[in-house]
């Protein structure tokens, strides 16, 4: 498909793609990490396109500083969508001692 004289469109590719995910028998996972360096409408496109129409088997995991440009709130409104965000990753005061007086003794 790629070596085509005439470029396939991204939804071709990607229902390829999709349809070819789908067919195996374990999870596939995707990691996109780094993703707030990515300044593309067709890359966003892209990935909207994959996430609506993704199958069961697949995982996407978007490591990212700001909100990628993706229907965040429709993931949400459909539990498709699990977020960690820096409170979540922000130690407490008590974790943070605990942490300093176990390792700095």
């Amino acid at each position: 498909m790629l070596k085509s004289p005439q470029a396939p469109s991204y939804v071709d590719i990607l229902t390829t793609l999709i349809n070819e995910v789908a067919a195996l028998s374990g999870n596939i996972i995707l990691v996109l990490d780094d993703y707030h360096l990515i300044d593309s409408s067709p890359i966003d496109e892209s990935l909207s396109f994959l996430l609506e129409n993704q199958p069961q088997n697949f995982h996407l995991i978007i490591a990212t500083r700001d909100d990628p440009q993706l229907s965040l709130a429709r993931l949400r409104a459909r539990g498709q969508l699990t977020e960690l965000r820096a409170a979540d990753l922000r130690f407490t005061s008590s974790e943070a001692a605990d942490f300093l007086n176990n390792v700095l003794g």
